[in-house]
């Protein structure tokens, strides 16, 4: 726990040192204010009973109250100035190097449920739970800086009443861990409950969905799903329930026991032996109401560094995944030839997706691969850009193995339209150049577009090449039909320019006539090119 809970504090410290630093201060500065009141009531108190002068007791209230314009200024500097501008830059350096991470993590790690599931906790919490990490860190440093005060302050004032105090406290401590304990174990068996009902919600929620919910029956299991999920989702709640229940009652009776003998103990000393005068009675019952509930607050700070434990082990798994695909030596060369040798490759050791395929493909051909849905053949370019490696056989580009080659250097002679292509929530020109686009290029971009057959629609965008696709940042963004989408998809590999072209299913989504052009436009575009 405390190992994985280090490396989140040096990885903060990495990205804001200064949030760190300011947020320990600040619990210093606010775990004071709690020892600094109760020192302020000692002196006011001390002033009414022994009868000081009324200058002494102006001097105690203007101090008190510097202190306090000063505190607060501080802290509403913190909270609206400057932790917000730490929180933004400490969200966008956690996304930064996460985004850069999976760019380099293996194709293969998708295939894998176990993991992929926790890379999407990890991208979709690290940043929170980052940020509840430090603030659990300052409010720690609050409670022990004001719980140490206030048992010093106590001290002063009556050592029995403290042991009392500290014995309750300690109490209501184990308390807190067990029901701490009991919330972690009913969460772990709520999540994947929660998962489930978070994918129920999602059908039924999104227009994905909405045409097959109508002219089907899938809602019947759905809603039979969703009545199993919530009943076992009543059952948890029913038996975590009862053991929270139970704890809280001991805990809630345990504190009203101590405090009534404590109130009892005071105003033993204060009535009866005259040992406590009215300031100390004042103080004590002030600091013991404070000190159980810090105390208390203490324990289950403590405890939620348990949790971030635990949740922080994947994160770390996440940023210590390390490429099986490594960069090569070589730069890669124009494109001359391809020879593949007994290639041979499997998702999974059970089955193979590719097996014994024997190639050569030179340059300026153009090569159709045909075969069965389920044949291999989205495998088989995957292997060629190097998004997989093979499991026996190789690939040799211009004679040499791919995997000498810098993956760099390789793709940058392969441009590919995928099967399952994208189209990005940035401008039309930015989808084309595939990256940061420049005023220079806008010729090429046309040039792509027309030669992918998407010059009539162009024409109709209201900001020409800088009109946004998506509406997922802009609301006035343009959605493109599926064929309109692949088209784009075309004329990114066009606009790459480079010597070898792979082409999945490139006129799946297109109508008869938009096919033809395609394939025209392909026949012109691929002269000297070699293309799959």
């Amino acid at each position: 726990m405390w190992k994985n809970n280090l490396w989140l504090l040096k990885r903060i410290w990495k990205y804001t040192p200064g949030f760190v630093v300011f947020m320990i201060i600040e619990g210093i500065v606010f775990g004071s204010y709690h020892a600094v009141s109760i020192f302020y009531t000692i002196k006011l108190f001390d002033a009414l009973e022994y009868a000081r002068s009324f200058e002494e007791i102006v001097q105690v209230i203007v101090s008190y109250s510097i202190f306090l314009l000063c505190f607060f200024l501080f802290h509403y500097w913190f909270a609206d100035i400057y932790n917000p501008k730490m929180r933004e830059k400490l969200h966008i350096a956690i996304h930064s190097d996460m985004f850069k991470q999976a760019v380099r993590m293996d194709l293969e790690k998708y295939d894998n449920p176990e993991f992929y599931n926790d890379f999407i906790w990890a991208m979709d919490q690290a940043c929170t739970r980052a940020i509840d990490f430090l603030e659990d860190t300052g409010k720690l440093t609050n409670r022990v800086v004001s719980t140490t005060a206030l048992i010093s302050v106590l001290f002063s004032v009556d050592v029995d009443m403290t042991i009392l105090v500290l014995v309750a406290a300690l109490i209501r401590i184990i308390l807190t861990i067990c029901v701490n304990r009991t919330n972690l174990e009913c969460k772990k068996k709520l999540n994947p409950l929660g998962r489930k009902d978070e994918y129920i919600k999602r059908v039924f929620k999104l227009p994905d969905y909405a045409k097959e919910l109508r002219i089907t029956k899938v809602c019947e299991p759905l809603f039979r799903e969703h009545t199993e999920n919530m009943e076992e989702m009543k059952s948890v709640n029913r038996r975590y329930g009862k053991k929270l229940a139970l704890l809280f009652t001991v805990g809630f009776n345990i504190s009203v026991i101590a405090e009534s003998l404590l109130i009892l103990l005071i105003l033993y000393k204060v009535m009866v032996t005259k040992t406590l005068g009215i300031s100390g009675f004042v103080v004590a019952v002030n600091a013991t109401w404070k000190m159980s509930w810090l105390l208390g607050d203490m324990a289950e700070r403590i405890m939620k560094y348990h949790e971030h434990g635990i949740f922080v082990e994947k994160i770390i798994t996440f940023f210590a995944t390390e490429p099986k695909i490594q960069d090569g030596e070589k730069e890669a060369q124009d494109f001359d030839s391809l020879v593949i040798k007994n290639l041979q490759f499997g998702y999974d050791a059970k089955k193979k997706a590719i097996d014994n395929i024997d190639m050569e493909i030179r340059k300026g051909e153009r090569i159709a691969i045909v075969g069965y849905n389920g044949a291999g053949k989205t495998t088989l370019t995957k292997l060629l850009m190097r998004l997989y490696d093979p499991n026996e056989g190789e690939i040799l580009y211009n004679g040499e193995n791919i995997k000498n080659y810098t993956l760099k250097s390789l793709r940058e002679h392969i441009a590919a339209v995928f099967q399952d292509y994208r189209i990005f929530a940035c401008s039309l020109a930015e989808n084309v150049a595939g990256g940061s686009y420049l005023e220079s290029q806008e010729t090429m971009v046309r040039d792509s577009l027309m030669r992918s057959s998407f010059g009539d629609r162009l024409k109709s965008l209201p900001n020409g090449i800088e009109t946004q696709m998506t509406r997922e940042f802009d609301n006035s963004g343009t959605e493109l039909s599926g064929g309109e989408q692949q088209k784009v998809a075309i004329a990114r590999a066009f606009f790459k320019d480079a010597d070898l072209v792979i082409l999945d299913e490139p006129s799946s989504a297109l109508d008869p006539d938009a096919e033809y052009e395609l394939n025209q436009a392909i026949s012109k575009y691929a002269e000297g090119k070699t293309v799959i």
